[in-house]
């Protein structure tokens, strides 16, 4: 696959708030790679940015699983929708 590094800013939301990182990492067709996670099909959503050479923007959502233990000392395994807005300027 042809990869092209880029500099990105990621803002996840979910009901405990928002968070946002900044980095460098690569994308192809589809996904964001960066050190950590594979964020797959958000390439789509991102719309190129209005006289911003190389810059694209764009929002998107994914589900996450997680697991816990409840009071009861059970195993929980919850699906979260968490929604992202992503920022991203083509490096190379």
């Amino acid at each position: 696959m042809n990869r092209k590094k880029v500099k990105f800013s990621l803002t996840r939301y979910s009901k405990k708030g928002s968070y946002r990182f900044m980095g460098y990492g690569e994308i192809d067709e589809n996904n964001l790679y960066t050190k950590k996670k594979v964020y797959e099909d958000c390439i789509k959503s991102c719309h190129k940015m209005l006289n911003k050479p190389n810059e694209y923007k764009g929002g998107f959502t994914q589900y996450e699983e997680i697991e816990f233990t409840n009071d009861k000392n059970q195993l929980v395994e919850l699906e979260l929708e968490v929604s992202y807005d992503l920022w991203f300027r083509i490096l190379n």
